[in-house]
């Protein structure tokens, strides 16, 4: 009887190569599935990378922008006139800037500042409050960016930040009007 279990325990013991290959197909099966959400969270962390990039490229040139005085910013736009004082006013699109260090591997950077009144763009010098239509100045910076990766077509992406900036005087209690005074 001991020698029949021995050669029962002979048999039972081993692998065949089906149960191997068995083994390794259900292996890779559950595998596979957490290789591709590897690779896709690689290429969506990539991607977010450039957003912030792009992000932060607005928010410096925006900054940037708001720190000058208001009546240099109305200036820029008055300037691109026909008739600086009457208008027709336009968004000015100011000369687009490339900087070769704001690139990464595989991404290209431009941005392009633009300012506008706000909300009329083209305030109606007919109206009685034709200067104060002229008190707030939009801000806006596209970021452009072109995404290359080897054996895809290009992406091109646009990244839009705008804010308003008013005069330092409007509603500040520095509003002032003089008319001349009877001696």
């Amino acid at each position: 009887m001991n020698k029949k279990m021995i050669k029962l325990n002979k048999k039972s013991s081993g692998a065949t190569l089906i149960e191997i290959l068995i083994a390794i197909c259900l292996a890779s099966l559950v595998m596979l599935p957490m290789i591709l959400i590897f690779s896709v969270t690689e290429k969506v962390t990539y991607k977010s990378i450039n957003e912030v990039v792009a992000c932060n490229l607005a928010l410096q040139k925006v900054e940037e922008l708001k720190s000058r005085p208001f009546e240099e910013l109305k200036q820029i736009i008055e300037q691109a006139s026909d008739d600086p004082e009457e208008g027709p006013f336009k968004e000015v699109v100011l000369p687009l800037e490339l900087n070769g260090v704001w690139n990464t591997p595989g991404v290209e950077y431009a941005r392009e500042p633009r300012l506008s009144f706000y909300p009329y763009v083209d305030p109606d010098p007919t109206k009685a409050d034709f200067e104060l239509q002229k008190r707030r100045i939009r801000i806006r910076v596209i970021v452009k960016f072109i995404e290359r990766v080897s054996g895809m077509k290009d992406t091109h992406k646009n990244f839009e930040l705008s804010t308003i900036v008013s005069d330092e005087t409007l509603g500040s209690g520095l509003n002032a009007s003089f008319s001349a005074g009877i001696r």
